[in-house]
């Protein structure tokens, strides 16, 4: 069989070590055949094919454990109206042009058979998580549940996991958990029902906190604060400091006590399946999911530098999660980018600083996301992480910790699969090229279409 030879490269394996310069890297079929010192090209001869990567860094394809929007089926684990086919795969286009070659959906009730249909339709690799346990479903049917078929409710987590679910989750989320979600989505596009007003999402953010607090509770209602937020968003006059408590209280507060009650109770069937539970970690959870932690599941905390913690708060609390075992998982979230609700890196600097960080994933951010080789980037010039720690972090990391997502995938070594990256090490985020089981699916920056 006929070979392709990434010739000339640069590598960072994956698994943390040392970059190694001037490699060549022989993919043989599916797999990874060898990686030698670069040597000339006539060695390998005519029939192979022999991609210049001098200059160049190598990855594994990038692993991201949280992303949504990239299955057939409703959107959030708020069972939201499932995206148009065609947004799901420009999604999926747009995490592998990113460099990520594998993705865990984690909007909760798609079910297998839609997930297989999206999987056939793309080359990204594309896992199903669930989340649909009793009270997560009745979350979600609460929150919005536009989306929830007949199929999809019946597709219990159980049925799942029986079906290649490799994880719960995301158990919470933003929407039914009265984060990002409601601050973006729900509440924004209720002012503008009552009022004909757009507001952004900092400013829906911000009468949601002043209404019900960062850990979303009703005896945090501040009339002063409220008053300001109407003001700065140009709602003063067009809603009343009671009506503004009424339209964020009743949004939030119905689907919160059940999904919090949900984070227990998927905890337990992830412990009854052996497989991890990953839940919204965010300040009005906390506490629920340092309990989880306490117990013998295998525990993802997604977001773990989510915006509504403080700094002291955010560390704290991860320190007490990876001392009781857990994954600590950060987002890239709109963190360098639209920044809609992330105000900026240095939650996400600190945490790198800390050493507390695990994985690291992109979530959805209203589908304003950065890519996570942009993050890794930006935190490695700024000198808070190293480069094989952060490359670790969102490869070989994730497939330790979720068996199942990434078989033979995640590092760049003899027999695994080749999922690989091929990005300019000045500015990591210009991914050149991307193989996924030894087939080249972006060149030059372009998806190779048949």
């Amino acid at each position: 069989m006929n070979a392709i030879v990434l010739h000339g490269c640069d590598l960072a394996d994956g698994q943390g070590k040392a970059l190694r310069h001037g490699v060549d890297i022989v993919v043989d079929g599916d797999a990874v055949r060898e990686i030698v010192p670069s040597r000339a090209v006539a060695t390998y001869g005519p029939a192979n094919e022999i991609v210049d990567a001098s200059g160049m860094l190598v990855l594994p394809g990038l692993i991201n454990n949280h992303t949504h929007g990239t299955a057939y089926g409703p959107l959030f684990p708020s069972g939201h109206e499932a995206l148009r086919r065609e947004q799901v795969l420009a999604n999926l286009d747009r995490h592998l042009l990113e460099g990520t070659t594998t993705v865990l959906c984690v909007d909760g009730f798609v079910t297998a058979e839609a997930l297989a249909r999206t999987d056939e339709a793309h080359p990204v690799n594309v896992i199903l998580a669930s989340c649909n346990t009793p009270a997560c479903l009745e979350a979600a049917t609460v929150a919005d549940g536009s989306g929830l078929t007949e199929a999809s409710r019946a597709f219990t987590a159980r049925r799942a996991v029986d079906a290649g679910a490799v994880a719960l989750g995301e158990i919470g989320a933003g929407h039914t958990l009265g984060g990002g979600g409601a601050s973006y989505m729900y509440i924004p596009a209720e002012i503008e029902r009552r009022t004909g007003i757009g507001v952004t999402p900092r400013q829906a953010d911000a009468l949601k906190v002043a209404v019900l607090g960062r850990r979303i509770s009703a005896s945090s209602f501040d009339p002063d604060a409220v008053e300001e937020a109407l003001a700065a968003a140009g709602l003063a006059g067009k809603l009343s400091v009671p009506d503004t408590r009424e339209l964020v209280s009743h949004i939030v507060l119905p689907a919160f006590d059940i999904a919090l009650r949900g984070l227990a109770e998927a905890a337990g069937q992830a412990r009854q399946a052996g497989i991890p539970v990953l839940v919204h970690n965010a300040a009005a959870s906390m506490t629920q999911v340092a309990a989880i932690a306490k117990t013998d599941v295998a525990l993802i905390a997604g977001h773990s530098n989510h915006s509504s913690f403080e700094p002291r708060e955010a560390l704290e609390h991860a320190e007490r999660l990876k001392e009781l075992g857990a994954i600590v998982d950060v987002s890239t979230l709109d963190t360098f980018g639209a920044q809609r609700l992330t105000r900026g890196p240095e939650l996400l600097y600190a945490m790198f600083s800390a050493g507390v960080v695990d994985t690291i994933s992109t979530d959805y951010a209203g589908g304003h996301h950065d890519p996570i080789l942009l993050a890794i980037d930006r935190a490695t010039k700024a000198g808070v992480v190293g480069l094989p720690a952060a490359v670790a972090m969102a490869t070989a990391n994730v497939a330790d910790a979720i068996p199942g997502i990434a078989p033979r995938r995640g590092r760049v070594v003899p027999g695994a699969l080749a999922d690989l990256v091929m990005t300019d090490p000045a500015a990591l985020h210009q991914v050149g090229a991307v193989m996924i089981s030894g087939k080249i699916v972006v060149r030059d920056g372009r998806r190779v279409t048949a």
